[in-house]
């Protein structure tokens, strides 16, 4: 059934960012029963194909998304710790995003980054794990586009894409903690005035902090894992 919806795709019957049809339309459609076509439907939305949201049906990707999408899950197949893998590359990621968002954003970039954590501050402010989530990437995805760099906004949304479910799990273990919450809504804070600043080299040291802290506290990854850590464990070791 998979094969079949696929074929319907690439034939133009479903167009990217449109809704898939129903599961009821598409067995009458087909001649398949209900379960099936939901397998054959969580089948592309793993590959990337297509994309659930809560609450308005399943749609499907543009291009550059399956691509991205297929990547990522390429990656994830090959490497069972690809986790810690691409906390890594998110520290190196956010921090040369914010780096280059201090010192090129422009005018509209500022009303979106004000805008983007007002949202984020807002949204911690209540209990929706889901409206959490969007402001957070929002805000994440508006800095990387003020890098004015569409390999570092392409970059970030895939990558969050990949991490979507782990982030939103630990955003779930962490509901009731009010002081983890507050001080990601300070970091976030300290992060867009450092870049509306332009100082480029506060607002790295910030993006990285962010990072680690995610690292540590919210994912229970040792800070060992931290390039820096590492390179100086390992400088140690040989003295």
């Amino acid at each position: 059934m998979a094969t079949r919806l696929e074929k319907a795709i690439q034939k133009g019957e479903i167009r990217p960012g449109q809704a898939v049809p129903s599961e009821r339309t598409l067995a009458g459609r087909w001649g398949y029963s209900r379960p099936i076509i939901r397998e054959g439907i969580s089948m592309l939305v793993a590959k990337g194909i297509l994309t659930r949201r809560h609450g308005l049906g399943t749609f499907l990707n543009d291009v550059s998304q399956q691509l991205g999408s297929s990547i990522w899950a390429d990656l994830s197949r090959r490497h069972p710790d690809l986790q810690g893998h691409l906390l890594e590359f998110r520290y190196m990621l956010e921090r040369r995003s914010a780096e280059l968002a201090a010192e090129r954003h422009d005018t509209q970039d500022r009303i979106r980054l004000q805008e983007a954590e007002a949202a984020v501050h807002l949204a911690f402010q209540g209990d929706d794990r889901a409206q959490r989530m969007r402001a957070d990437l929002a805000l994440h995805h508006a800095i990387a586009d003020a890098t004015h760099n569409p390999v570092y906004g392409y970059l970030m949304r895939s990558m969050h894409k990949m991490l979507h479910e782990h982030m939103e799990l630990s955003l779930i273990g962490h509901d009731n903690d009010a002081e983890l919450i507050s001080l990601v809504q300070r970091q976030h804070r300290q992060l867009v005035q450092a870049i509306l600043a332009r100082d480029a080299e506060t607002a790295g040291q910030i993006a990285a902090g962010h990072i680690e802290f995610i690292r540590v506290r919210m994912n229970h990854l040792a800070p060992e894992s931290s390039p820096r850590r590492r390179q100086k464990v390992a400088s140690e070791s040989l003295e």
